[in-house]
């Protein structure tokens, strides 16, 4: 299946391939309306269906396979047209030395990474735009904190009308909306991580999982943070470090440990993708 000069014929997706990326696409869109469900009932229904679906796809099912096969066969068959694009960008710019090759290659990849995150995440954002679009996370976070604070003696408890009010017995009280839950910035360095070509596709499902884990904690040290500040600092003081951190701080943060990643992760040789030689 290869010529003389080591290219591989390039097997495309089959039916059943097309299908499990259907799945795995429904899946995820499943776990973002569930979270966005203002019906309890109705927002567990769909985190079940789609756990039910992910299950079938990579546990047991008549077409289960492992997720490194899945997202290898993408890879590469994804993989085979965006080279394609870097090679007509060499040419274009005459690159013919290694290290010109590597420069366009570099541009490439984040034109690429930022021409499909920053729509998904704009869209994201703009159907999350009201304060409750994300209720049910909302409310996962809010009795998180709660927990968490009442374990360290602080009196709180939750209130309103859709259980997203923590209320002090000290303290002005915090309402956790959509903004709050930090799933935007998850979404975007998750993304960022995942389109980022020329690491082996496991490699970026696994920081990503860890980016996901990481922004969770870090949103719920930047929440419970508000208590000390505010009795220490004052409300004043707090309220223009949330606005910084919430606006500003918390993209350069997300931005900073991406260019960390690309330089530690990405960066080592044994993350990379095998470059191969595809025709078809």
């Amino acid at each position: 299946m290869s010529d003389a000069e080591g290219a591989v014929e390039l097997d495309p997706l089959s039916r059943d391939d097309i299908l499990r990326g259907i799945i795995f696409g429904f899946s995820i869109l499943l776990v973002f309306v569930s979270f966005s469900s203002t019906e309890m009932e109705f927002g567990l229904l769909a985190l079940l269906i789609s756990v039910f679906f992910l299950s079938a796809l990579f546990w047991k099912g008549p077409i289960a396979v492992e997720p490194q096969y899945l997202f290898d066969r993408y890879a590469d068959n994804l993989g085979y047209y965006l080279d394609k694009g870097e090679d007509y960008l060499c040419k274009s710019f005459n690159a013919t030395k290694k290290a010109e090759k590597v420069l366009v290659g570099v541009a490439y990849n984040f034109f690429l990474v930022m021409a499909f995150v920053l729509p998904i995440d704009l869209l994201f954002q703009y159907l999350t735009r009201a304060e409750n679009s994300l209720l049910l996370y909302q409310k996962f976070i809010t009795w998180v904190l709660y927990v968490i604070e009442s374990a360290f003696g602080i009196g709180v408890f939750i209130r309103g009308e859709h259980g997203t009010i923590l209320s002090y017995d000290d303290m002005i009280d915090m309402e956790i909306v959509a903004e709050c839950t930090g799933l935007h910035e998850t979404v975007f360095l998750s993304m960022l991580i995942i389109c980022f070509r020329g690491v082996k596709p496991m490699v970026r499902a696994k920081w990503a999982m860890y980016a996901i884990v990481f922004i969770f904690i870090e949103n719920l040290i930047r929440i419970i943070s508000g208590y000390p500040l505010i009795h220490i600092f004052g409300f004043s003081t707090w309220d223009k470090f949330h606005f910084f951190w919430w606006h500003t701080g918390q993209y350069a943060l997300i931005m900073a440990i991406f260019v960390l990643w690309v330089m530690v992760v990405a960066g080592n040789p044994d993350n990379k993708s095998p470059r191969m030689n595809y025709i078809r």
